[in-house]
């Protein structure tokens, strides 16, 4: 990682998704993104846009490609509920 990452959990946080968003109401606002997994894949980003292609790399990581199955299973799990959750029928 070489940019300007979050400052969550110290020098050595440990592994996941991490989003920060300073200001969203301002014009100078200022997003940055960092993600680790357990295999030892990490990447870093810094703005709006890239932050959130950062979160949707990171979680494709994790249900598609991560050579770890645990990480993989779990990542299927939490994306069948929020499919679930998007498509079940809302009452009114």
């Amino acid at each position: 990682m070489n940019g300007l990452a979050p400052t969550i959990g110290g020098p050595h946080p440990g592994h996941g998704i991490r989003v920060r968003l300073d200001n969203p109401w301002g014009a100078r606002a200022l997003a940055a993104a960092d993600f680790t997994c357990p295999c030892g894949h990490a990447e870093d980003a810094v703005g709006h846009a890239e932050a959130e292609q950062l979160v949707i790399r990171a979680q494709r990581h994790r249900r598609d490609t991560c050579p770890i199955p645990e990480v993989r299973e779990q990542a299927r799990r939490q994306y069948a509920a929020l499919h679930r959750s998007l498509t079940k029928n809302r009452r009114n």
